[in-house]
């Protein structure tokens, strides 16, 4: 630990020095592997694009399979070091993962992007780049759920699809797996919103953008009831999308500090009881010169730290609390937006997660960034209605292109109803 902390405490103030501040600034010139950011990269382009790394930069990056997830897809790593000079399992490291959670696919890009600037920067000649690659190692992993990843790419979904992999779960007792998740009724490729005509129900037709739905006031007459997203009752019981594909949370698999699923909702059977997260436990303890780690999560402006449980506040000794604090104060000063939080204290209670193991069982400072925050809109912090901000977004940048207009469905259930959202 104490080691841990020296090499970062170190770096910290290299870096801070004003001839480092913007040292390792700046696009790759003439990259040896071309690559388009502005999409986002299914399992099979990540793997080509790993591949393409490696071979482009065969002192630099050495690309390995950490085991097979469920469906027996590759969890690729690439393990980046100036290899010319040491090696890089006696090389203090950093481990890089991203898209633990299916749903939020933007980490596994910035952990691509992460592995494809330090290979083509340290290419280039850029003198920064090349110190650290002489000094460190970094193990990056893009993604380490390829299986949900893929079905969130490839089918219908929604960003509030689950977080979870696809390992067949009987959500609802009946003795099936799997049948009875969403549908895309109208065949477009989206999950949207359901809603049906109704005097009763508790919302209206918001007369600023008819495409979004607001609570009625007290005093006022409702026009439509939410129906909750797109889907059909599949298997006769009565209820629709109750039993989807997984509905377990793979960041609440780890093996510190477990709770069973009647505590800690999303757990599976015991601790790393998926074969993606022993895979990367196996890989993290085969090399012990890891001292900070780095979890990419999707949507909030966060910059997370452990513990995820208040059970845990003395696991966190003050020396380490106070890297914590170094690096996450700085990290609010070049994130415009973002905010520097603990678990537990600050966002919710979670048992099992992959920070706290990489913490407390291996002494790792460990952070986890919950990418991208509505500050990036309009550069100003959330207002109290998040949800306008997300409609005028859209509206006056994206084209309407986020949301699906309401328009009118036959449900074999419902009746008249309409899809949108």
């Amino acid at each position: 630990m104490l080691l841990s902390a020296m090499i970062l405490c170190s770096g910290i103030m290299k870096a801070q020095k004003p001839e480092n501040i913007l040292a390792a600034v700046g696009t790759p010139p003439n990259p040896k592997v071309q690559i388009s950011w502005n999409r986002y990269n299914d399992y099979a382009a990540i793997t080509e694009i790993c591949k393409k790394l490696a071979a482009a930069h065969p002192d630099l990056v050495k690309l390995e399979s950490m085991g097979k997830s469920f469906q027996g897809k590759d969890l690729w790593v690439m393990t980046i070091t100036n290899t010319k000079i040491g090696t890089a399992d006696k090389k203090p490291a950093m481990y890089i993962d991203g898209n633990i959670h299916s749903n939020e696919i933007q980490g596994s890009e910035f952990a691509l992007y992460t592995a494809w600037y330090l290979a083509e920067m340290h290419a280039s000649g850029n003198k920064a780049i090349q110190s650290l690659l002489t000094d460190k190692t970094f193990y990056i992993a893009p993604t380490i759920n390829p299986d949900a990843r893929d079905n969130f790419i490839h089918q219908a979904n929604t960003a509030h699809s689950p977080r979870t992999g696809l390992i067949p779960i009987d959500n609802d007792r009946d003795g099936a797996t799997n049948e009875d998740g969403f549908d895309d009724l109208d065949g477009d490729g989206q999950i949207v919103m359901m809603r049906r005509k109704n005097v009763n129900g508790r919302y209206k037709v918001d007369p600023t953008d008819s495409r979004r739905m607001i609570m009625i006031g007290n005093d006022e007459k409702g026009e439509y009831e939410l129906l909750g997203s797109e889907g059909i009752d599949n298997d006769g019981d009565g209820f629709v999308n109750e039993d989807g594909e997984g509905a377990y949370d793979p960041n609440r698999d780890w093996g510190w500090n477990w709770q069973p699923n009647y505590i800690q909702n999303g757990a599976y059977k015991y601790p790393f009881s998926l074969p993606e997260n022993r895979s990367i436990v196996d890989f993290v303890m085969k090399h012990p010169n890891i001292a900070a780690a780095q979890s990419y999560h999707n949507n909030g402006g966060m910059i997370l730290r452990g513990p995820g449980a208040l059970e845990d506040v003395d696991t966190y000794n003050a020396q380490d609390v106070r890297v914590y604090d170094a690096l996450g104060q700085k990290g609010e000063e070049m994130l415009p937006g973002y905010k520097y939080l603990v678990v537990y204290k600050d966002l919710y209670s979670v048992f099992g997660g992959e920070l706290d193991w990489f913490y407390g069982g291996r002494g790792i400072y460990t952070f986890s960034n919950e990418l991208w925050t509505g500050y990036s809109m309009y550069n100003k912090p959330d207002g109290e209605d998040s949800q306008n901000q997300l409609y005028t977004f859209d509206k006056d940048l994206l084209m309407k292109d986020a949301f699906v207009d309401w328009h009118p469905y036959k449900h074999p259930q419902y009746g008249d109803i309409e899809i949108g959202g």
